[in-house]
C-alpha cells in the first residue's frame, strides 16, 4: 500500500532526525576510542620501559587532548540537540521557534568541531608516531 504524499515531509524529518543520531554517537565513539587505544597504548610501553613510555606519553600529549576535546564536543552536542528538541516540543503548535534554530547550529558547529578534532588527533598520532 502506498503512502499519503502528506506523510512524506514527516517520514524525512524522522529520516533526518536518525542520522543525526547515528553521527553524534559516531563522534562520541570514535573519540572516546581513540582516547581508550592511546591510554592503552602508552601504558603498555610504560609496562614495559618506563623511559620509553613516558618519552611516548609527551609525543601522544597533544593527540590526546584533541580525542579528548573531540568527546566533549560529542557530548555538547548531545545536549544542544536535547535542549533544541525541548524548546520545539515546549513550544508546540508545529513550528521552529527561532531560539530552537540558533541552539540547532551550534550543535551542528560542535559536531564538526568535534569532527575536527578527531581529524587533529589522528594526524597528530600518526606524526608523533612517526617521529
Amino acid at each position: 500500500m502506498a503512502q499519503a504524499p502528506d506523510d512524506f515531509p514527516q517520514h524525512m524529518f524522522e529520516a533526518a532526525v536518525e542520522f543525526a543520531i547515528l553521527a553524534i554517537r559516531t563522534l562520541t565513539l570514535i573519540n572516546g576510542a581513540a582516547v581508550i587505544a592511546l591510554l592503552t597504548f602508552v601504558g603498555q610501553v610504560w609496562a614495559n620501559d618506563q623511559h620509553n613510555g613516558s618519552a611516548m606519553a609527551h609525543v601522544l600529549f597533544w593527540p590526546l587532548l584533541c580525542f579528548l576535546t573531540g568527546v566533549i564536543l560529542a557530548v555538547t552536542t548531545t545536549l544542544l540537540a536535547y535542549i533544541t528538541q525541548m524548546l520545539t516540543t515546549e513550544h508546540g503548535r508545529g513550528g521552529i521557534p527561532r531560539v530552537s534554530k540558533r541552539i540547532r547550529i551550534f550543535a551542528i558547529l560542535s559536531a564538526l568541531l568535534s569532527l575536527v578534532a578527531f581529524t587533529a588527533g589522528a594526524v597528530t598520532t600518526a606524526v608523533g608516531i612517526a617521529g
